[in-house]
């Protein structure tokens, strides 16, 4: 197996309170959610009405567009709400389990190819967990991939490690890459983090070994497709998270519907951080004790709770439900106060990028941080901020400058195609004029979609 090492020079490692403890609980709740708003560009169709009965496989609802494309219930149990926003927007499906975990029966295709795969996962709703570059989304099974990625760890704070997770998943991660092998012709990578013990990972077949070593974003998988095979327009590149290789290859090897996996609960506030095993959509409301911050303490609308890291997850409500994607749960104190002193506060305790506090001169292991924005927003300056954190072949001011002016042909010219939202997420935390780097290459990517 070929190995070879990417060494990111640009970037920024943010170290934050709360990492998870090596320890693994098992938590049950009776409260699941699917939110369609993980899935990016995905209208829904109802599969089902408040009441209903679903076992673990049942499609809860599909796309609009393919009907071929199903999200499926994660446990046995019944309908309990559809929770809806402005315009019948559908915000949640609420799915109160039996404790059961009854089952649709899994029957395999007698030949294992490229069209069975594809059949296969989706008729039981783990194609939703393959995606691609461009856009970040469902990968279309129309298409084919010039390679299959799979970023084997997370560089973001407090993430959590993949080979403590699937540790003991040897034959299921090793069944899940044979059959995600089949769907490209090209090569299936590992990427792998130079620094830390990857024999778990090493012991794997039918792969191509890539290590990188430098800060955060380095394990973004946006990082590592640029650095191994950049994306042209009209290429695709297919990818997917270790943990959903593994419940793949549960399907293929045990024909066992199994939508567990093993999250970190993180964070400053967090009073017991640790990885918890769960199944996909659990309400995590009742995983975790708050610590109090100071002497009066302080209560749960006074907290932050988000659904996968700090710098690119999103917020959720006190029920806490994990997205569908999500790996970490991640809890930090709501910011906003005004602090004695205001900018001259000389901030020993305080993260900064820049050399606006003293902490900067000081170090420290990790922070307990807010969300504080330590400033206010204004128009977005020109600068090399956003280039001293962004390690891509790709000019990220100019970029977002032809997201904001919609100008279609300069954003095509300047890389829109390979980059998602996380990868801008550290321009968006260094960014003196807080600016929203995310949600402009979001609606930038969007408006390329609507236009093809």
């Amino acid at each position: 197996m070929q190995k070879t090492l990417y060494k990111v020079n640009k970037g920024l490692d943010i170290k934050i309170d709360g990492t998870a403890l090596f320890q693994t609980d098992e938590y049950h709740t009776d409260i699941y959610a699917i939110r369609p708003d993980d899935f990016h560009w995905i209208t829904p169709k109802l599969s089902v009405e408040e009441g209903d009965q679903v076992i673990v496989g049942t499609t809860v609802f599909c796309s609009k567009d393919d009907e071929r494309i199903r999200f499926v219930s994660p446990v046995s149990g019944q309908i309990e709400r559809i929770v809806r926003g402005e315009k019948r927007h559908i915000n949640h499906i609420i799915i109160k389990s039996d404790g059961k975990l009854n089952s649709e029966t899994v029957n395999l295709p007698e030949i294992i190819s490229k069209e069975t795969i594809i059949d296969t996962l989706l008729k039981y709703g783990l194609w939703t967990f393959v995606r691609q570059r461009p856009f970040g989304c469902i990968a279309d099974y129309h298409n084919s991939p010039k390679a299959i990625f799979i970023s084997c760890f997370d560089s973001a704070p407090l993430a959590p490690d993949y080979q403590f997770i699937l540790n003991g998943y040897e034959n299921e991660f090793q069944e899940g890459i044979n059959i995600l092998s089949k769907l490209t012709g090209g090569k299936t990578y590992l990427c792998l983090d130079s620094k830390r013990d990857n024999s778990f990972f090493e012991r794997t077949k039918n792969v191509d070994l890539q290590y990188f070593s430098g800060p955060h974003p380095a394990g973004n998988v946006g990082t590592q497709i640029n650095r191994i095979s950049p994306i042209n327009k009209g290429e695709y590149i297919w990818y997917i998270e270790p943990q959903y290789v593994a419940t793949i290859g549960r399907l293929f090897l045990n024909r066992q519907l199994d939508f567990t996996k093993t999250i970190a609960v993180t964070g400053p506030v967090v009073g017991n951080p640790r990885y918890v095993k769960i199944i996909n959509g659990a309400s995590l409301k009742d995983a975790f004790t708050l610590k109090a911050v100071d002497k009066s303490g302080f209560e749960t609308d006074e907290t932050r709770f988000i659904s996968g890291n700090i710098l690119s997850g999103h917020k959720v409500d006190n029920e806490c439900f994990i997205g569908y994607y999500d790996q970490q749960i991640t809890i930090i104190k709501e910011g906003g106060r005004r602090r004695v002193l205001g900018w001259m506060y000389p901030g020993l305790k305080l993260w900064s990028n820049s050399n606006t506090y003293l902490s900067k001169f000081i170090t420290r292991k990790s922070y307990n941080v807010d969300t504080t924005l330590h400033g206010g927003r204004r128009v977005m300056m020109f600068s090399d901020t956003y280039d001293n954190v962004f390690p891509m072949d790709i000019m990220p001011m100019e970029l977002l400058k032809a997201c904001v002016t919609k100008d279609i042909d300069k954003m095509e010219e300047l890389g829109i195609y390979e980059v998602t939202e996380e990868d801008f997420a550290l321009c968006e935390v260094v960014c003196p004029s807080k600016t929203e780097c995310q949600q402009i290459i979001y609606d930038g990517l969007t408006l390329i979609r609507e236009q093809a």
